[in-house]
């Protein structure tokens, strides 16, 4: 394995190209059995994805539970698992959710893969937001065991998503924010907001 940084495209390959890649990646982990996938889905949860290993080993899943609040917006528990990934490594946990534009629960997850209404022609957004613990600047992170196992439970709030709300999101673990070189990849699932 090379331990060259990947990055969200592909050095030395057009950005189209490397969305292509990415995101015949995203679907073929759902269907081809010659992709890297768990067993069995791990964590349960009411909305779930597997973790697809790009450049790296490993396998996964991540789940989230949305939660009816008396307040009425989003609230859910996140669950992050993976296996066999790169040993005694920090990795960060990012999402691409789809909230406040066309298309948002599709099921194509347009803004992961830098399509309209996500694209470069658009309002900017970034591909990839990192989750952030109550009170803004610190990440969710985990450390993976000398065998690559790793774990993350956690709630997240975000009052400005009201009840009823449809939304296509993507997971992404990144051992480096800035030069990765382990990525791990959820499919595309569609959350409903209690």
């Amino acid at each position: 394995m090379s331990s060259r940084p990947l990055a969200f495209f592909i050095p030395g390959v057009s950005r189209h190209a490397s969305l292509s890649l990415l995101a015949m990646l995203a679907v073929g982990s759902c269907t081809d059995s010659s992709i890297t996938a768990p067993q069995a889905f791990d964590p349960p949860g009411t909305h779930q994805s597997s973790l697809t290993a790009l450049g790296g080993t490993g396998t996964g899943g991540v789940s989230v539970t949305t939660r009816a609040v008396p307040q009425g917006y989003f609230t859910a528990d996140i669950k992050v698992r993976v296996h066999g990934a790169k040993p005694s490594t920090v990795y960060t946990v990012q999402r691409a959710p789809e909230v406040g534009r066309a298309k948002g629960s599709d099921g194509v997850c347009q803004r992961a893969l830098g399509l309209a209404p996500w694209s470069s022609s658009d309002p900017a957004a970034p591909s990839f937001v990192t989750f952030l613990q109550p009170g803004g600047a610190t990440p969710f992170t985990f450390t993976t065991t000398a065998a690559g196992d790793g774990s993350l439970d956690f709630t997240f709030v975000v009052p400005t998503v009201p009840a009823g709300t449809h939304f296509d999101v993507m997971f992404r673990l990144l051992d480096d924010v800035v030069a990765p070189t382990s990525i791990f990849l959820s499919g595309c699932f569609t959350v409903i907001v209690l």
